[in-house]
């Protein structure tokens, strides 16, 4: 079964070998995604015995090791068939930064609404949640820089990427309750808040980081 945690692995490999040409080591794929090289290597073996990857053995010419045997993975055909997330997210990305490029004041409220009504159309969690960051800095930016501002000044303060998204949310969804007029929009803004805040618990740290970068770029956007 390709859980969203193996897909994490199983597109992060894909990449490296899409840019590197060359069987990629399970360290590598470790360094990428911020895990332990044990935690890559038994994740990879898994989506070997899966039909995902095929297994390399490469002579190490390392100084150190020299003629030493590394085992190394290609992604299979099958693997190819798994690219539809790094498209969605693509395109996603693009459309929410673009609309925070472009987003005046006073559409904030029909802007949200739209993207509300996109959010249960969207499978991955990585996707509804870069939805629920952009429909909160949307609102956001429709109180003002010193709204965006406390968000940016909340993720200063974590160490990492998780606590970033869950301080920052915690902010956003803090301010919404106390600086937004109540009705239903800021209900449902509220309830997706609430359930992005247990996405992240799950998510993993790749899937962290990238929502992070998200909104970091997010925010410059909205400024």
């Amino acid at each position: 079964m390709l859980t969203r945690r193996r897909f994490q692995f199983l597109d992060r490999i894909r990449a490296i070998y899409r840019e590197t040409g060359e069987p990629v080591h399970y360290i590598t794929v470790a360094e990428a995604l911020q895990v332990s090289k044990w935690t890559a290597y038994d994740v990879l073996l898994e989506l070997e015995k899966e039909g995902f990857l095929e297994r390399r053995y490469i002579v190490n010419s390392n100084d150190k090791t020299p003629g030493r045997s590394m085992i190394m993975f290609v992604p299979t055909s099958l693997a190819d068939s798994q690219s539809t997330f790094a498209l969605d997210w693509q395109q996603a990305r693009v459309r929410l930064l673009g609309i925070l490029g472009n987003l005046l004041p006073r559409e904030a409220g029909q802007v949200a609404r739209e993207l509300l009504d996109e959010i249960p159309g969207k499978a991955h969690p990585v996707i509804t949640s870069a939805y629920t960051l952009t429909i909160l800095l949307v609102y956001l930016k429709s109180l003002g820089e010193k709204a965006l501002q406390m968000v940016r000044s909340a993720l200063q303060k974590a160490p990492r990427p998780e606590a970033g998204l869950l301080l920052a949310t915690g902010t956003g969804l803090g301010l919404a309750a106390n600086m937004l007029p109540q009705g239903n929009l800021a209900g449902q803004l509220a309830g997706y808040l609430g359930r992005l805040q247990e996405q992240i618990e799950n998510l993993t740290g790749g899937e962290h980081k990238l929502l992070l970068d998200f909104l970091h770029e997010a925010l410059e956007r909205a400024s």
